[in-house]
């Protein structure tokens, strides 16, 4: 178990304090990190995905639906619950209220689930519950928080405020539709040549370990300060959200290999998306970047935990 553990951590922490060393030693600015992020997320990241589904035989892909469910759903719902409780139980303002919902809802999955996955649960598993994330991120979390912040902060063109022209605007990325056209190309039974299949792998490879540098450089630039708030979500995101997705899975009577991999995708630290949309609408920004940096530190412990308890 312990050499498990190593396997799937170490990759995640050497690539982390690379890009940290990186941006301590002024090799990478801000700027540069967006372009990083850009190429990740516009090629890598989509032609990872649609090589990792459109490599599946139907009968799998047809297997792994309550797993991508089960991520897809409990993404979405937790983000609404974490929503709900920060502004009308502990009386946040719609700002701070939607990013700290958002902090709790949406685990970093494409970026450290591509590195650590595939050593635990395989490479079929990890593409459905990484396009379920993807899924659950783009296609809700995103252009919902987008709206609300638009409208709380009064920031951005009046489209930023309306629903349906986000969710059209987010089906164009790459990211969303690449995994959409290879799922339909396994339903339909078309199968890509090898040979095509790997020329997507040579760019597709590159992704988790290019967003992890690029996370590692965001990690050094951001004025981190460990407040209340702060550490309420990083525990909530880190420890409670997992824990009980584990139980509720359990209660579903999911297949253990399904709940192993919900819950571990789902332990997952929080994804950069949140200081992202902090950053863009001017608003609580060093909460955003010291939750991602006690989020991505603190980690490093507790889904070690989840692999030792779910393994």
């Amino acid at each position: 178990m312990l050499s498990t553990i190593i396997a799937a951590m170490l990759p995640l922490i050497v690539v982390f304090l690379l890009g940290y060393r990186a941006g301590w030693h002024h090799d990478f600015n801000g700027e540069q990190v967006s372009v990083l992020n850009r190429m990740v997320m516009l090629y890598a990241f989509p032609l990872n995905l649609f090589v990792g589904i459109a490599g599946m035989k139907r009968t799998i892909l047809a297997g792994q639906l309550p797993l991508a469910a089960s991520v897809f759903g409990i993404m979405c719902g937790s983000f609404g619950v974490a929503y709900a409780l920060s502004r009308y139980v502990f009386r946040r303002d719609a700002t701070s209220s939607v990013l700290q919902g958002l902090a709790m809802g949406a685990p970093s999955v494409p970026f450290i689930g591509s590195a650590m996955l595939p050593v635990l649960v395989g490479h079929a598993s990890t593409s459905v519950a990484i396009s379920a994330a993807v899924f659950a991120m783009v296609l809700v979390q995103t252009p919902v928080c987008m709206v609300m912040l638009s409208r709380s902060t009064h920031a951005g063109p009046p489209e930023q405020a309306r629903l349906v022209p986000q969710i059209i605007a987010s089906c164009r990325e790459p990211i969303v539709w690449a995994p959409i056209a290879a799922t339909l190309l396994v339903v339909s039974g078309v199968h890509l040549p090898r040979s095509v299949l790997r020329s997507g792998e040579l760019l597709g490879n590159a992704a988790a370990g290019v967003g992890l540098f690029a996370s590692g450089i965001v990690l050094f630039l951001q004025r981190v300060s460990v407040t209340l708030p702060v550490v309420v979500t990083v525990a909530v995101r880190n420890i409670v959200i997992p824990a009980l997705s584990w139980l509720l899975l359990a209660m579903l009577g999911m297949p253990h290999e399904v709940i192993r991999t919900a819950v571990l995708a789902l332990s997952i630290p929080v994804g950069t998306v949140v200081v992202i949309l902090a950053v863009r609408f001017g608003s609580d920004e060093q909460e955003a970047a010291s939750t991602l940096f006690l989020s991505a530190v603190v980690s490093v412990l507790t889904m070690a935990l989840f692999i030792a308890c779910t393994g």
